[in-house]
């Protein structure tokens, strides 16, 4: 038998402890709280969103002595546009995160964990936006590409914790096939549109490719009407 790598070991824990979601291993539902985990989440989402507030400030005198007030406050125009962006991610994310564990009754570890990847992503978030505002109007690639990896991170670790729900939760029965596949589809269309940005900063100019973060609001609608079709009146019922 050959010895054991630390890959393999990996592998195993992840396979055989975190990821474990059989119903036949007897976990104690006190194990990991669900209030105790969702609010744990709900602050790293706050303290996400404050931390990008706390970035936004006037222009610095010395700019407003060079450009005068009106050239002063548009070179903080960046700042505010990644902002907004990141403002508005963070907050889908932390609505759709407090619809999808109202689904959850036992926390398991592979949840725990999984939902500790998206907090993880969602704690780089001010870091992330700093660097891609200070590049904004620059041809440098790394900030951007940077900030599409983070956002990126996060739908996927949503959707990873999603499709757990679904195998060990009992979505499908409280759902339905059709409310259960929007329930899994609404977390791939920021995943597919940030995941596809990543190449595409390596041809569009900085404060084109951040602007393309804003098909996710135009596309998850039409997205949302596939996945419910046929069956509109389960359109209210799907988290």
């Amino acid at each position: 038998m050959r010895p054991l790598t630390f890959y393999g070991m990996v592998v195993w824990l992840v396979q055989n402890e975190w990821m474990n979601e059989s119903p036949s291993i007897s976990v104690p539902a006190d194990v990991f709280p669900h209030d105790r985990v969702v609010f744990f989440s709900d602050a790293v989402f706050a303290i996400a969103i404050t931390l990008l507030a706390i970035e936004l400030k006037p222009p610095a005198e010395e700019l407003v002595a060079q450009f005068g007030a009106g050239g002063a406050w548009a070179h903080q125009i960046p700042l505010f546009v990644a902002f907004v962006i990141s403002f508005m991610v963070t907050a889908l994310f932390w609505a759709g995160h407090m619809q999808a564990w109202k689904m959850v009754g036992r926390v398991t570890p592979g949840l725990l964990w999984l939902n500790i990847g998206q907090l993880m992503f969602v704690a780089l978030m001010p870091f992330a936006t700093a660097l891609y505002s200070e590049s904004f109007m620059s041809d440098h690639v790394g900030p951007l590409v940077g900030y599409c990896l983070v956002l990126t991170g996060i739908p996927l670790f949503s959707f990873l914790t999603r499709r757990a729900m679904v195998r060990s939760q009992g979505v499908a029965q409280k759902l339905g096939p059709i409310g259960t596949r929007w329930f899994l589809v609404r977390t791939l269309v920021p995943l597919i549109v940030f995941a596809a940005c990543i190449p595409l900063a390596f041809i569009l100019p900085s404060w084109m490719g951040g602007m393309l973060f804003f098909l996710i609001f135009p596309i998850t609608p039409l997205a949302r009407r596939w996945a419910l079709r046929g069956h509109a009146d389960q359109a209210g019922d799907a988290a």
